[in-house]
């Protein structure tokens, strides 16, 4: 995670380091009036609203600061916020050479009116207060957020956010997707999730944004497998059930007629630098090649039925293709559309993929325990590795290979620099909770593993356990778990919006303006360690873009937060919910309130609809089924207010003996 920071935090903020800034306000030029009598133009993008970066100069760095605003569409609802773009740049004070490689940190505050810039000392307080993750010490922008997404087994998508502090419930949002999901895709600019409802015919559209189902996609039937391609402009769909491809455009989220394949399932790859896709289908003996601008059928490659898998080869400039059913796999040659070579095979092939460089081809055999790893340089097996249990699927990082194995709750780690010569690779195997994933349910399609943005760990799915697990790299243990409520996690993806370097020293992230006002912007950099304060004034945005800020509904409990409450037992809890002065709003009705129950630490959990008693009062049954501590969390999704926002309670629960002590003794 984006924590070592936390570690290292009283060396960085010993050193005096001052705030530098620039005064800009924001100004979109007027439009030029309109003929009555001219035709109507379609509407084009909204021009951003930018100004020249601020700078300042701190232990040899120079940094600048700069923040493009996207005007608000007129389709827009109200109260949206403005999307922005920051923009960091570093460079060598003396030579201007770009610092490539930083994992830099920046935060927005909005400045009351009155305050006074914040001095050394306050910049450096305000950066350590936000590394701490307190929900109460939140920036009103910031370009470090990352979540864990979650497909569930129950027909959602958990949203977990691990920068908040330990004791606070981490899920921020539950996204019912519609049905049971079979797959699912992050669109490269993170503005998107797609997922696959084969019993719906359809892929649901989720807003990365607001974590909502903005819209379901109709496709073939029984929608499996869904595959981007490289540049992020289309997606494509499995439809298992009827022999056809379906091709999203995923910019307008609009929906292409099907390409006839053959009979599926099918698996996708990508040659050309993306401008080729090829697809296979499980019952035909041809891949098939089309262009993946156009969807025009480029042509086709007898290989044999039993396909399941492909991966694209950048150092062997090949396609490589799995026959389980015949134990090998074949090596394509894209240009001349032919079958190169025949690699043979033991046992099944239930996982085909590449690691980063593109050299290495894992093959996971579950049925026989072990794994095969080709060198696409050669387009020979390297290594035949034994000693796994069941394994399923491979993930990659720059460094390592982590393998899930189904029939053991560990991970086996192979380390990818010991894969030259001819000596047997390094292993490592790290449990990951305290249940193999065979337990659980049903073993989803999707990576039930995923790397952290920093790229030296994962966060691993324990689909029995109902939890996920992050591990760093060089331990031996995770170093963290973070509940999921009560669900089983059959796939993660970790949706990144932190800044990221888009070119040598430039890095980028995006973030929500609502307010107009000037911003005290705090940087802080790794290496070498500096932490900077500098100031941007916004003054473009909506007005009612600020009310959103204001939670529409008031949580009062009814119930005494301080009582003891006995284990086994049931006890109402009794709360009243309505509407913030002023806001407008309609009285709540019960339908739209999600309670949210649980231990902590535990993975008791219950989530509830409370039942009305009057108007603006309702009441929910806990019953704790042992002792320790409870919290209990209201939310209304639908008004906005997800759970976390509104005031949350701690639980006590002891004994039956020291729980009537205590409510004795209560006022």
């Amino acid at each position: 995670m984006r924590k070592p920071y936390v570690l290292a935090i009283a060396g960085l903020l010993s050193t005096g380091l001052i705030a530098a800034g620039g005064h800009f306000l924001l100004r979109r030029a007027p439009a030029a009036p309109e003929s009555p009598t001219a035709p109507v133009p379609s509407r084009a993008p909204p021009a951003p609203i930018t100004a020249a970066p601020v700078k300042v100069t701190r232990d040899g760095v120079s940094l600048a600061f700069g923040l493009t605003l996207t005007p608000r569409p007129v389709e827009a609802e109200q109260g949206s916020p403005l999307q922005a773009v920051a923009r960091v740049t570093l460079a060598d004070a003396r030579t201007g050479e770009p610092l490539t490689g930083r994992r830099p940190l920046a935060w927005m505050r909005l400045r009351p009116p009155g305050e006074a810039a914040p001095d050394d000392a306050a910049c450096r307080t305000q950066v350590k207060t936000y590394l701490g993750g307190l929900l109460s010490a939140q920036a009103d922008v910031d370009f470090n957020a990352y979540w864990f997404l979650t497909l569930n087994h129950d027909q959602t998508v958990s949203v977990i956010n691990p920068q908040i502090a330990f004791d606070r419930t981490k899920l921020q949002h539950l996204v019912s997707v519609g049905g049971a999901a079979a797959d699912w895709a992050l669109l490269p600019d993170r503005s998107a999730l797609y997922v696959t409802l084969p019993g719906q015919d359809t892929v649901s559209v989720v807003d990365a944004q607001r974590f909502v189902v903005t819209r379901p996609l109709h496709v073939g039937r029984q929608p499996g497998r869904i595959a981007l391609a490289p540049d992020g402009l289309t997606a494509w769909v499995s439809n298992d059930g009827d022999g056809t491809v379906t091709i999203i455009d995923t910019p307008t989220h609009s929906v292409r007629d099907p390409v006839d394949v053959g009979a599926g399932p099918h698996a996708f790859g990508f040659s050309d630098s993306g401008r080729t896709a090829w697809v296979s289908a499980r019952e035909a003996p041809v891949l098939t090649a089309l262009d993946t601008a156009s969807g025009e059928v480029l042509g086709r490659v007898e290989v044999g039925t039993g396909v399941t898998e492909l991966a694209w080869s950048d150092v062997a400039r090949a396609l490589f293709v799995a026959r389980p059913g015949a134990h090998e796999v074949l090596v394509v040659d894209t240009t001349r559309r032919e079958v190169s070579l025949r690699i043979p095979v033991k046992g099944s092939l239930d996982a085909l993929r590449f690691d980063n460089t593109g050299r290495w081809a894992f093959l996971v055999h579950k049925d026989t325990d072990t794994v095969d790893i080709v060198d696409a340089a050669t387009s020979q097996v390297a290594h035949t590795l034994p000693g796994f249990s069941a394994p399923d699927s491979v993930v990659f990082t720059d460094a390592f290979a982590y393998v899930r194995n189904t029939t053991d709750s560990r991970v086996t780690l192979v380390e990818l620099k010991t894969l030259e010569g001819t000596g047997t690779p390094a292993l490592v195997r790290v449990t990951m909770g305290q249940r193999p994933a065979s337990e659980a349910r049903v073993l989803g399609r999707s990576d039930p593993i995923a790397p952290l943005p920093e790229g030296n760990g994962v966060i691993a799915a324990g689909n029995a356990d109902r939890a996920l697990f992050l591990y760093q790299e060089g331990m031996m243990a995770p170093r963290g778990t973070h509940l999921n409520y009560g669900r089983e996690p059959r796939a993660v993806k970790v949706l990144d919006r932190s800044l990221r370097e888009v070119e040598p020293g430039v890095f980028t992230a995006r973030g929500s303006v609502r307010e107009n006002g000037t911003y005290d912007v705090q940087v802080l950099l790794d290496n070498p360690r500096v932490v900077a304060c500098l100031e941007w004034k916004v003054g473009e945005v909506p007005v009612d873009a600020s009310f959103a800020r204001t939670l529409p509904l008031k949580l009062t409990p009814e119930f005494d937060a301080k009582r003891m409450y006995a284990p086994g037992q049931t006890a109402p809890l009794r709360f009243r919910l309505e509407p913030t002065a002023g806001a407008g709003q309609p009285a709540v009705a019960p339908e739209e309130i999600r309670v949210l129950m649980f231990r902590t630490p535990g993975t008791w959990q219950v989530r509830t609809e409370p039942r009305r008693v009057s108007d603006g009062v309702f009441e929910v049954d806990f019953s704790p089924p042992t002792e320790g501590q409870y919290k209990f969390v209201v939310g209304v999704e639908g008004r906005g207010v997800d759970l976390g926002r509104l005031p949350t309670f701690t639980l006590g629960v002891s004994p039956p003996l020291a729980a009537a002590l205590t409510s004795e003794s209560a006022p």
